[in-house]
């Protein structure tokens, strides 16, 4: 048998260092070009769920309305402290809850909250609450009183709380109170009411949640019957500083907040990128970006403004 020469034999099919490296590279450049895509996928899903828990949420205040001829109130302390959400629960397939809950006392007394413990009936973690995009499954635990915590809110219109200006405003929100300033009188809205339009007029959107559990931040303490289970069109979504009363508030650069004893309000934030997620009280969910006119997002955020605008966001 013929053998080759040694300098043929010492010869390497493989690749050379050079060729290594450049094939690294080659990959390196992929995966860079391929991962903004794969996220941009990864949170089109995401933000399709949030849409979907919205549009759940709309459809049980439809639901809501149906049967009791009006919408929920957004928060009330008399006879008791409670919040919208325990009043839409049977609507959205949550009868099991509503049934355990007790509504002759307040949402932070037993059993509806047990000091300290999961045990409560509002420490139960609803998938529909929370926001992909955000932080699944989180928790108030910013003082004794544990509960869940949300994503979705209601619409209170360009009005703070409480209003304190001498003269009332002249269009609101489809929530709020009947005076709008005492806690003691929430306003139930029927459609009928609704006069600029229910495809025009936001019903509810998106807040963005404290950072961690233990956080003081009342954003997204959805089940508390005041302040933080609604938002108002002070500011464009994402924008502006969030004014909010007692020790509630964790400033941050991604979410902006100042303590405030009057004219608090509550700007809708969220993780999806540009903008944030709402539905109207027709049911529909539309994207809104953060560059909306001012103007038009508070027109669409009234029920009777009479403004010559359409929630075509």
């Amino acid at each position: 048998m013929r053998l080759a020469p040694p300098s043929a034999r010492s010869r390497s099919s493989g690749f050379t260092l050079v060729e290594l490296l450049v094939v690294i590279a080659i990959i390196g450049v992929l995966v860079a070009l391929l991962l903004p895509a794969v996220q941009a996928a990864r949170e089109s899903a995401r933000r399709m769920k949030c849409q979907n828990s919205l549009r759940q949420f709309a459809l049980a205040m439809h639901n809501a309305h149906d049967t009791n001829l009006k919408l929920p109130y957004a928060g009330t302390t008399s006879p008791v402290r409670a919040s919208w959400v325990s009043q839409v629960w049977p609507y959205f397939e949550q009868n099991g809850i509503a049934q355990r809950y007790d509504t002759t006392v307040g949402f932070y007394q037993p059993p509806n909250t047990v000091p300290m413990t999961f045990n409560g009936v509002l420490c139960t973690r609803i998938a529909m609450y929370y926001c992909a995009s955000d932080r699944p499954n989180a928790m108030w635990q910013g003082d004794q009183y544990w509960r869940s915590r949300g994503n979705y809110v209601v619409s209170w219109g360009p009005i703070t709380h409480p209003y304190t200006p001498p003269t009332l405003p002249t269009a609101w929100g489809p929530f709020g109170y009947t005076d709008f300033s005492s806690v003691t009188k929430p306003r139930q809205t029927r459609f009928s009411e609704i006069t600029d339009g229910l495809s025009n007029t936001l019903l509810m959107s998106e807040v963005i949640m404290g950072r961690t559990d233990g956080s003081p931040d009342q954003r997204g303490d959805i089940n508390n019957d005041q302040g933080s289970n609604r938002f108002m069109t002070i500011n464009t979504p994402n924008r502006g500083i969030d004014f909010m009363g007692g020790p509630w508030c964790e400033n941050r650069t991604d979410v902006p907040c100042a303590q405030a004893s009057v004219n608090q309000h509550y700007t809708v934030r969220s993780r999806h990128p540009t903008g944030v997620n709402a539905s109207l009280c027709d049911g529909s969910i539309r994207f809104v970006t953060n560059n909306i006119a001012l103007n038009v997002w508070q027109a669409t955020s009234t029920i009777n403004g009479g403004e010559s605008v359409t929630a075509d966001f």
